[in-house]
């Protein structure tokens, strides 16, 4: 299989379409109206592996037990 930047070279340089490239996905839109998109699995990893660090540091986890105390009935 062609490399990632092998792939969206040859397509530009077929029928000049527009090229969207992010960080995980590359979106080419062809003039004819077709819609070709290229995943970077590696990044696709990457990406959701760091967001997953991000919020695990941004939750506040309370790992204290409370004690329960009895309501005094009157």
């Amino acid at each position: 299989m062609a490399s990632r930047k092998k792939q969206i070279a040859e397509l530009k340089a077929k029928d000049e379409p527009t090229v969207v490239i992010g960080s995980h996905l590359t979106v080419i839109t062809h003039s004819d109206g077709k819609t070709e998109l290229i995943w970077d699995d590696e990044a696709l990893l990457r990406d959701v592996q760091n967001a997953l660090t991000d919020h695990e540091k941004s939750v506040k986890v309370n790992t204290t037990k409370t004690k329960r105390t009895k309501k005094n009935e009157t």
